[in-house]
């Protein structure tokens, strides 16, 4: 869990984290039982948007029973942004055209933010994880993040090097 990661703690020599994007119901009905067979652990981060809102997003109620088994962590897949930006030609938080670095962060960071308070909020846990909607990055975010997270994935396919830090990492 980005938490282990996150407080140094040793790992095994072929430690696996499991990472879930956008919160759908099956996360909930599908993964959980197995993730409680195997006594595994998963973090899963949330389109904050849609938690109660479009029919194939999980609950707050299911989160908060996940995260109470204590074999799931909850982050950030922003609140608004996991979509494509027609009028611009980007991605999640990806930096529109022509933006100022003021209009971007207040854009940006505000979304963010938001998914941030809604997770502590709803379902009790600090928010340490990240995951790039279409594992797209953009450096203008890259200080927020850092204050913010803890770990954060692109979707690159490749093993994770934390050497290198737990940033930007690789699934």
């Amino acid at each position: 869990l980005p938490r282990d990661l996150a407080s140094g703690a040793p790992l095994p020599e072929k430690a696996v984290m499991i990472t879930v994007d956008d919160g759908y119901t099956s996360n909930y009905d599908l993964a959980f039982p197995i993730l409680k067979e195997f006594n595994a652990k998963a973090v899963i981060a949330l389109i904050t948007h849609c938690m109660d809102y479009v029919d194939w997003a999980m609950t707050w109620d299911m989160c908060r029973e996940m995260a109470q088994s204590g074999l799931v962590d909850f982050g950030s897949h922003t609140h608004n942004f996991h979509k494509y930006d027609e009028t611009y030609g980007t991605y999640g938080i990806q930096r529109r055209p022509k933006e100022s670095q003021a209009e971007y962060e207040a854009r940006v960071f505000a979304d963010l933010q938001t998914s941030i308070d809604l997770i502590e909020a709803n379902v009790g846990q600090e928010v340490l994880y990240f995951a790039y909607p279409h594992g797209k990055t953009d450096r203008w975010s890259d200080q927020f993040l850092r204050e913010h997270f803890k770990v954060t994935t692109t979707t690159q396919a490749a093993p994770a090097d934390i050497s290198k830090g737990l940033y930007q990492l690789a699934r």
